[in-house]
């Protein structure tokens, strides 16, 4: 008896060694201070206030004005890692956060599923679950490349509050006259023949916005 009580337990530790990792344990964690979620961006979230950044980050603060952003602080300024902080107030006194905006194609922050700046249009695609990425035409007057949706896929899925710009940043032999009847469409799809085959669109900016 004694002797088949410790074949099944050795039989059990055996067992437990030899099971295989799940794809969740494979799957590399992203720093929390570099991570993207719909709590915010690396250690500046949503929900901070004004006083509680201040606090926290001291003089790496600086506060720049945008004609239609208003005012906006900006946090590193001028490195890789710079990130932009909007309010819902133009103007101090600042209250709550409407959006944080990181840009820089070095930048070192990321989703956890590897959405970042600088992504070609065909990269999140592939990670969006191949659907296609919705935006204001890259060559508006306003608002160009505004993100509109990511129709469903992957990235709405795990990170609703997603958003930002995609820009031009090759384009190959495209006739003039299929450039100018592209131009004139309002809202296009990374899917679009042109995007697909004759340009390449990056993601200039990648920005998390607090629920409305």
């Amino acid at each position: 008896m004694k002797k088949l009580f410790l074949f099944v337990i050795a039989a059990a530790l055996f067992s437990c060694q030899n099971k295989p990792q799940s794809s969740e344990d494979k799957t590399p964690k992203v720093d929390s201070k570099l991570l993207v979620s719909c709590e915010g961006i690396g250690e500046v979230k949503l929900s901070d206030t004004y006083q509680e950044l201040e606090k926290k980050f001291g003089k790496d603060l600086s506060v720049h004005e945008n004609t239609a952003a208003g005012r906006y602080l900006t946090l590193w300024d001028g490195q890789p890692k710079q990130l932009n902080i909007y309010f819902e107030e133009k103007t101090e006194p600042f209250k709550k956060i409407s959006s944080i905006e990181t840009f820089a194609n070095d930048a070192p922050y990321q989703t956890e599923d590897g959405v970042k700046a600088g992504m070609t249009g065909k990269e999140l695609q592939k990670i969006n679950t191949d659907m296609p990425v919705t935006m204001v035409n890259p060559y508006a007057v306003e608002n160009p490349g505004l993100v509109k949706s990511f129709n469903n896929g992957q990235i709405a899925t795990n990170n609703p509050c997603l958003g930002g710009h995609m820009e031009v940043s090759k384009q190959r032999n495209i006739p003039v006259d299929d450039l100018r009847s592209f131009q004139q469409e309002e809202i296009v799809d990374s899917s679009h023949k042109l995007m697909a085959e004759r340009m390449e669109v990056v993601l200039s900016t990648l920005s998390v916005s607090a629920k409305k």
